[in-house]
């Protein structure tokens, strides 16, 4: 039984199955959704999805981002272990994009606490003026994240929607995926 079900969790595509996860996220908010990953420090954008009315056009899949200043970036670092945290981030200054950018170490560590207590990590204009971000991660049966997805609201628009409703649809929607990949929250 383990062998089988090591060969299930081997052939799921997490990536489309995160993108079929946030398809009704898309259409029920003003947001674009990001599904990223990281690498070396960075988070790497492998998929956009938006209904057209959301505004947020500077970002692209495949484009690059240092994870202090993302939603999707906090999101995997409160869940990568501290040997990755050592190498790529403790062991850096944290590059200032924008006023909001959290540039000391003891905020940031306070910060990645907060995510790993509510599942929720956001970016507060912290990487582009006017942009506000909520992520979560997809954790892996270690415990280790898989992917992240943000709602990335342009301008305002999170006025538009109740926050914390849609905090619990993305937390709905990334437990369902880690659930999937065989991650069991310990209690």
């Amino acid at each position: 039984l383990f062998e089988l079900g090591n060969l299930v969790l081997s052939r799921i595509d997490v990536r489309n199955e995160a993108k079929a996860c946030c398809a009704p996220l898309a259409a029920k908010y003003p947001a674009t959704i990001h599904i990223a990953t990281h690498s070396e420090g960075e988070v790497v954008y492998i998929d956009k999805v938006d209904q057209g009315n959301a505004l947020i056009s500077a970002s692209s899949v495949g484009m690059r981002a240092p994870m202090h200043c993302t939603g999707v970036g906090k999101a995997l670092l409160a869940f990568l272990p501290d040997a990755y945290l050592n190498q790529y981030i403790w062991s850096h200054p944290l590059q200032k994009r924008t006023e909001n950018t959290i540039t000391r170490k003891d905020a940031l560590r306070r910060e990645l606490e907060e995510v790993r207590r509510t599942g929720i990590a956001v970016d507060r204009e912290e990487i582009e003026r006017g942009v506000y971000c909520i992520a979560a991660p997809i954790l892996q049966s270690n415990g280790e994240p898989a992917l992240a997805v943000s709602l990335s609201f342009a301008f305002g628009r999170i006025q538009e929607v109740n926050p914390e409703e849609a905090k619990r649809d993305l937390l709905e929607c990334t437990q369902k995926l880690s659930a999937r990949l065989g991650y069991r929250k310990e209690t």
